[in-house]
């Protein structure tokens, strides 16, 4: 059974690939928050075989699409279609659904083709145009929980403010405010997450994992996460999770404080224009699409914590 979450423009997609394949479709018509649809409804679906989920029919941003979708992989063992016409190869969201080891993406733009596509997706070995030929960087690294040896730090500060403030709403705030978190907890600081944004993501993410609650504090992975600024206790870093809208008025916003820009997924040929545009000290940095990668970004956390790093020392775990 196909369970096809789709809009009203692609409603009739799969009718000749239901009666080709001889798999029922059941059909979900209209607009869907997918990471409410994941934890609330899908329980309901548990039994099909695959769910194809038309692009046009979600609401929320790229970013969050990934979240909703590793969520998925995560509670359901279910082949995900995405259907995506129109994106391009260099589509960082494309990139992003191949790290996530979603490849069955249907991206052509006929009718004709698409269907094609959608048979490739249906087939036994499902599309292989997307799988890489040779593992990922992202695919290849070890899980930092198994690594035999790591490098530690002194944190020689106490409740220091970061915050995280992206260029506008969707641009991936809240995944870099929690990678970094985990990654200072890791090397040997402490430190907690706090929402100052409207988008409520804690709020999902608190529904979606159930933590423990600690006073006024949601713990996962060790990690203190709070939605209002009324603290357990005192930490190294508090990072708080903001939006600025417009880079420009952000940093005019904040020229009299430290500020480190910083590009998350840009292709090498636009590197040179943002360094012209907005800062010759701009830092890139790698896209993530988990929320509690401890090990992403390495040397972007270190640069931006360096001048609170009074030692380094390695251990064996």
């Amino acid at each position: 059974m196909i369970l096809y979450l789709t809009s009203n423009a692609n409603v009739n997609l799969l009718d000749q690939v239901e009666i080709e394949k001889e798999l029922p479709v059941k059909k979900l018509v209209g607009q869907f928050s997918l990471l409410p649809f994941v934890v609330k409804d899908m329980r309901h679906f548990s039994h099909v075989r695959y769910v194809v989920i038309d692009r046009k029919a979600v609401l929320e941003s790229d970013e969050e699409m990934i979240q909703a979708l590793l969520s998925f992989q995560t509670m359901y063992d279910i082949r995900i279609i995405v259907i995506a016409e129109g994106l391009p190869e260099s589509s960082p969201f494309l990139h992003q659904l191949i790290q996530a080891r979603i490849t069955n993406v249907v991206t052509a733009e006929s009718i004709e083709l698409m269907l094609e596509e959608i048979k490739e997706c249906l087939s036994e070995q499902g599309m292989q145009r997307f799988i890489p030929s040779i593992p990922s960087p992202r695919m290849e690294q070890v899980n930092p929980s198994l690594q035999a040896d790591k490098e530690k730090y002194q944190f020689t500060c106490n409740n220091i403010r970061i915050a995280i403030a992206g260029s506008d709403r969707r641009t991936g705030v809240t995944t870099t405010a929690m990678n970094l978190i985990f990654w200072i907890q890791e090397r040997g600081g402490t430190a907690c997450y706090v929402e100052a944004n409207t988008s409520k993501h804690l709020s999902h993410i608190i529904h979606l994992f159930d933590p423990d609650k600690s006073g006024n504090a949601y713990v996962m992975g060790n990690v203190d996460f709070y939605l209002t600024q009324e603290f357990n206790q005192d930490y190294n870093f508090i990072v708080i999770d903001y939006e600025l809208p417009i880079f420009y008025r952000a940093l005019e916003r904040c020229k009299h404080l430290p500020v480190h820009s910083i590009g998350m997924f840009v292709p090498e040929n636009l590197k040179p224009y943002l360094r012209q545009m907005t800062n010759q000290n701009i830092i890139f940095g790698d896209s993530s699409h988990d929320l509690f990668d401890s090990n992403v970004n390495n040397q972007v956390h270190q640069q931006i914590l360096k001048e609170y790093i009074s030692k380094s020392f390695v251990s064996s775990t």
